[in-house]
């Protein structure tokens, strides 16, 4: 009986070192439920996402839509920033140096992008690449209206009118507003030669292809330095001290190049810009390329979609509803495909201050043609275009450029808002 007794009590005392009854089998050994694969070490690399960075919130929306879960995207400019005054910080820095890739605009967009391109260790997509992107909506604008009222001034306070005395080259404008360039970039008498593409660098001294003019003054060449080594822009817009400066045919006083960097605006370029980050995808992890393509083609689809949504939404607005005065030029696309006209805004560069003369003008052309809303941006200063309305008598509203909002968090929906921002 002794023995017995004894038995029992060992048996009892060797329960403590089993599992207790609310464990599962193998649970020490599986990540918990707030791991990300890429916490698991027993998964292999099909199990771990990849680290993207982009630059801005539409294009973090982009990647999102393509990659679906296998890719873990963050963004550099948040949501409801300005990517053209947006500094990078040390964090953000580091972050774009642990990225497997860093997604941004190009077609200098921003210093920021360049910052985080020279910071970065993983791979570089600049979705601009290899797209025929145009100039900035003001030749346009120009172009339509100067023949229409020779009253109506350009935005720079010179008169392009169609029968005045300052005859524009090939692309409706000379440098100055005062020679008159033909075709190659001279004017009658010889002087005043641009470059070939109609421009010279700085408005007086007319650079050849190698940015030198006839004497070897100050012009950049093609890496941006001239002879003397001073501060001309390179083929990013930047000159050699990083400063902003634009590029050799760039007459705008933008810091951007010479071509329209907000691709987002035109459908087509975003379905470019999807083709883009679908392949950058795929050559990073080519056993998920199916996925990758599927996701593709469905949100091109969608494109498609809402291209015809905003067409439709913008088809019927009357003639003095078509015309767009914004804070800065950056729908120039959006007005090209939609039937709209870039009538004006109030800085060329959302960096740059408004010019009295180019307020005036812009005041007596939104009365002249009986312009009933001129449109603010959320992420800049409305004082400046509530001005320019006070002096107009017309009402503000307010439509998206270049960042999503809890209002618009993805980019059909961004869309959806500069329409129904413009008609409603």
């Amino acid at each position: 009986l002794t023995g017995a007794l004894a038995l029992a009590a060992l048996a009892c005392g060797g329960g403590d070192n089993t599992p207790n009854a609310t464990s599962t089998p193998g649970a020490a050994n599986t990540p918990s439920a707030a791991s990300t694969p890429s916490d698991s070490n027993g998964g292999g690399a099909s199990e771990e996402r990849i680290a993207v960075l982009a630059s801005t919130s539409i294009v973090a929306d982009l990647v999102e839509r393509v990659g679906g879960e296998r890719v873990d995207v963050s963004t550099a400019v948040p949501a409801g920033g300005d990517p053209h005054t947006f500094a990078a910080t040390p964090g953000l820095i580091r972050r774009a140096g642990e990225a497997d890739l860093l997604v941004v605009v190009g077609a200098s967009l921003a210093a920021i992008e360049d910052d985080l391109a020279r910071s970065t260790e993983g791979a570089v997509l600049t979705l601009t690449d290899g797209m025929d992107l145009r100039p900035f909506a003001e030749a346009f604008a120009h172009d339509d209206h100067a023949d229409e009222d020779e009253d109506h001034a350009a935005e720079d306070g010179d008169d392009h009118a169609g029968e005045a005395d300052d005859h524009a080259d090939e692309d409706g404008h000379d440098e100055d507003g005062d020679d008159h360039a033909d075709e190659d970039g001279h004017d009658e008498d010889g002087n005043d030669h641009a470059d070939e593409d109609g421009h010279d660098e700085d408005g007086d001294d007319h650079a050849d292809e190698d940015g030198h003019d006839e004497d070897g003054d100050d012009h950049a060449d093609e890496d941006g330095h001239d002879e003397d080594g001073d501060d001309h822009a390179d083929e990013d817009g930047h000159d050699e001290d990083g400063d902003d400066h634009g590029h050799e045919d760039d007459d705008h006083g933008h810091d951007h190049g010479s071509v329209d960097p907000h691709f987002w605006m035109d459908i087509d370029f975003v379905i470019e810009a999807v083709e883009a980050i679908r392949a950058q995808l795929a050559r990073l992890d080519p056993e998920s390329a199916d996925g990758y393509r599927e996701r593709a083609e469905a949100f091109t689809a969608e494109l498609r979609e809402i291209d015809g949504e905003v067409a439709a939404t913008l088809a019927d607005l009357p003639e003095e509803r078509r015309y767009l005065v914004t804070f800065h030029d950056a729908y120039g696309y959006f007005a090209a495909r939609y039937g709209l006209t870039i009538l004006g805004f109030v800085v060329e560069g959302p960096e740059e201050e408004p010019a009295a003369g180019a307020i005036a003008t812009l005041v007596e052309r939104i009365g002249a043609l009986g312009v009933p809303f001129i449109f603010t941006e959320p992420q800049f200063s409305a004082r400046a275009i509530e001005q320019v309305a006070r002096d107009s008598g017309v009402a503000v509203r307010t439509i998206p450029s270049g960042s999503l909002a809890e209002e618009y968090p993805s980019y059909v929906e961004f869309l959806r808002a500069i329409a129904r921002g413009i008609a409603d």
